[in-house]
């Protein structure tokens, strides 16, 4: 479950997820060359870190209209161990104070959270925006519907493994690999709406409004 409150932010999502793509297209991208598409989230049991994933479209220098995958982590203080190129930018909150916004591939929470959505085959979080009443409305409209297809039990075990450890991050061609606990995972950057999806184990999949087949967001790997 996600608290979403109606707060001004600084930079914006859009700006932050163009900060994000600037440095991993090489190219200057402004939100004003972004089509923000949907988004999810996972739950932090502790409550203390959003683990937020954007799927835009943005186009890129000779390479056309991209759709990527853009997870974010969003935190109270810097995450310890992190490496410099983890911090994707500082974020002003008008209720919740200064936020570190970091690429999530570097956050152990975000990848403990997505090996659990696909060992478990589970799914994201509920969300629901937080009036200034205090009230809360369930978000549904313009959220990506998203489900793991279970895995092996050595990465069941790694995603529960509690032992303290960030994880060790590997950009490739459209991709990242992130190894963590004994497990690995890619998640795929750069994503392929017009493949023929399979329900194979060790996926996370999703769909949204007009993207009816399933899209692989990540699998684990050997």
């Amino acid at each position: 479950m996600a608290d979403i409150y109606a707060a001004q932010l600084e930079p914006t999502k859009p700006e932050a997820v163009a900060t994000y793509l600037s440095a991993r297209l090489g190219a200057g991208v402004t939100a004003q060359d972004l089509r923000m598409i949907t988004s999810f989230r996972f739950d932090d049991p502790a409550g203390e870190v959003g683990c937020e994933t954007h799927i835009v479209a943005v186009t890129a220098p000779q390479r056309g209209e991209l759709l990527v995958q853009v997870p974010l982590t969003y935190r109270g203080a810097p995450l310890d161990g992190a490496p410099a190129e983890a911090l994707v930018t500082r974020m002003a909150h008008s209720v919740l104070g200064d936020r570190w916004v970091y690429d999530a591939a570097f956050d152990p929470v975000y990848v403990t959270e997505l090996l659990l959505a696909i060992t478990d085959a589970g799914g994201a979080a509920e969300q629901f925006a937080v009036g200034s009443d205090g009230s809360r409305t369930q978000i549904v409209d313009g959220l990506a519907s998203v489900r793991g297809t279970g895995a092996s039990a050595a990465a069941a075990h790694a995603a529960t493994d509690d032992a303290p450890q960030n994880p060790a991050v590997e950009e490739t061609k459209g991709s990242t690999v992130i190894r963590l606990r004994g497990a690995a995972v890619e998640v795929v950057r750069v994503l392929d709406a017009s493949a023929v999806t399979g329900t194979d184990a060790g996926q996370l999949i999703a769909t949204w409004d007009g993207q009816e087949t399933p899209v692989v967001l990540a699998r684990i790997i050997a």
